[in-house]
């Protein structure tokens, strides 16, 4: 961004005038803003873009770290059916072993 006398000196330097230079350097100052405005809008976007991938990443990460949880919870529910029916498993047994023991005695007894 060049000063006002910074152009002043340039448009000079190329011969110009009163409302040739006047001109001239409203003109130079007319382009620093649009570039400048172009810059800030560009800058906007990028800002914007970023912040939607980023909450898209969340997003992902979130949805990924439910479905963990679930997978645990779903291996924590499988790990206690499995529990429950080894114990009922060992329980039957125990109790056919009872009543096998019971059934020899009582053969025994005869």
């Amino acid at each position: 961004m060049a000063t006002v006398q910074i152009l002043k000196d340039l448009g000079e330097q190329t011969g110009l005038k009163r409302t040739e230079l006047r001109d001239f350097i409203k003109e130079q100052q007319d382009l620093d803003r649009e570039e400048r405005n172009r810059l800030r809008e560009e800058q906007d976007k990028q800002r914007e873009h970023d912040k939607v991938q980023q909450d898209k990443l969340d997003k992902f990460r979130l949805a990924q770290m439910e479905r963990e949880k679930e997978k645990e919870q779903r291996e924590r529910e499988e790990q206690e059916k499995q529990r429950e029916s080894e114990e009922k498993l060992r329980e039957y047994q125990k109790e056919k072993d009872e009543k096998d023991r019971e059934f020899e005695i009582e053969r025994e007894e005869v």
